[in-house]
């Protein structure tokens, strides 16, 4: 008995020991299997475009930083650039769907296996942390300050820790509805704390961050929740990865992911616009897919982010606005490519050769949808920026970047688009 008692703590430390080795192999597996992609977006040039971006704006900072306008929103900008990276929590397990099964029975020996995730993940943001901070100072000292630098960091530090335990509260939550009520509150307690440390006496900042974190930590008892949130931690992990092969799907062929859907009643209407006959009928299904797929999303993001980027480059009326009108250029580009992975949807479907539908009309059903997607996208992306170099008296630049659009929109897309579908259908 006094044996079989002495074995066990040294069998639950080998397990431990194997689950941490089993993270690590697989992390260093992910890494292996991701580093030829990224060998492949090297090449693509896309760094050389990135550099760019990175060079403009740090040396936009150090002018803005030589002398920092009287009114300038030191504070707003503050908490747009801090607050995100203080709640964002990412947390990488590497779990697979069949662990559920597996390792389940395991989870009293996988505390070392977690802590590697908390630990990863805790030093990635912190160190964003750091640097975000370290680019803040210069300009929030030039302003009222009530701060000193080692509070702020303090202060950061312990919101970063605070919403990373916070995090992982919401991730045990049973309902999700409750967490994504917990995470919103989350989300605007850290910006209102921040707020307090950036414009008031720290005392009272401090204060005001120890009773929120007293505050959440009562009412994160309330809900029911698990002790290890499987599924959730499972369906994050594939939602990452899916992430990294869509970026990388920008640049080469990469493996299929299972995809994920979601409703978006907020572009349904669409949909109303396409007349209901037979061959129409691909059309519906290429404009249903790429709205409810991850693509739609990314393509709604895309275009604010692109617009965001060409609306501040035309303001600054950079290189006469042909910088602007070049990035746009570019823009076009990555959202070209992004849209052309429609053409795999219902490409090895079963339904294709049992239903009566007009299958030789798919790739005009197609060209098609792109069209009209790259046109919408085009005006919507160039709009703002066109208005600031009209403004700005720069009209060949303003004139020069849709005309360019257009033509790779209405000539060169639909060629490479019907070379790309004949590619494929000798393929199979």
């Amino acid at each position: 008995m006094a044996k079989s008692q002495a074995a066990n703590p040294e069998q639950h430390r080998l397990k431990e020991q194997a689950m941490q080795q089993l993270w690590k192999k697989r992390a260093r597996s992910f890494r292996q299997e991701t580093l030829p992609y990224f060998r492949y977006m090297g090449q693509s040039g896309f760094p050389l475009f990135l550099s760019l971006f990175v060079i403009t704006g740090v040396l936009s900072y150090f002018k803005l930083i030589r002398d920092v306008p009287a009114d300038f929103p030191t504070t707003l900008v503050g908490i747009a650039a801090l607050v995100p990276v203080l709640c964002w929590s990412p947390f990488r397990t590497f779990l697979q769907a069949a662990d559920v099964v597996f390792h389940m029975p395991q989870e009293s020996a996988m505390r070392r296996y977690w802590g590697l995730s908390f630990k990863r993940s805790i030093i990635a943001m912190l160190a964003l942390c750091a640097f975000l901070l370290l680019a803040y100072w210069p300009i929030y000292r030039q302003g009222t300050a009530p701060a000193d630098m080692w509070l702020l960091v303090l202060a950061a530090a312990v919101l970063r820790f605070a919403n990373t335990a916070a995090a992982w509260r919401e991730r045990q939550l049973a309902w999700s509805g409750m967490r994504v009520l917990f995470r919103v509150a989350r989300w605007g307690a850290t910006a209102l704390a921040w707020t307090g440390m950036l414009t008031r006496a720290p005392l009272y900042a401090g204060g005001f961050i120890i009773l929120l974190i007293l505050l959440f930590a009562l009412l994160y008892k309330l809900p029911s929740r698990f002790v290890i949130p499987w599924e959730r931690l499972v369906e994050e992990e594939s939602a990452t990865r899916r992430r990294y092969y869509v970026f990388f799907g920008l640049f080469i062929d990469v493996p299929t992911m299972p995809s994920r859907t979601a409703g978006r009643k907020y572009l349904s209407w669409i949909m109303n616009f396409i007349p209901y006959r037979r061959r129409f009928t691909y059309d519906y299904l290429y404009a249903a897919s790429m709205l409810r797929m991850e693509m739609g999303g990314i393509l709604l993001r895309l275009l604010v982010l692109f617009a965001l980027i060409a609306y501040w480059m035309a303001e600054a009326v950079w290189l006469s606005g042909w910088g602007a009108a070049c990035a746009y250029a570019v823009f076009m580009l990555i959202v070209g490519a992004q849209l052309g992975g429609l053409r795999h949807t219902h490409r090895y479907t079963v339904w294709r050769h049992v239903y009566p539908l007009p299958d030789a009309q798919r790739l005009e059903s197609l060209i098609r949808l792109d069209r009209w997607t790259m046109l919408i996208i085009a005006l919507l992306m160039w709009l703002p920026a066109c208005i600031m170099l009209l403004r700005a008296n720069c009209l060949l630049a303003a004139a020069a970047a849709p005309i360019a659009a257009l033509v790779y929109v209405l000539a060169i897309r639909p060629l490479r688009l019907r070379r790309a579908f004949a590619a494929d259908a000798e393929e199979d």
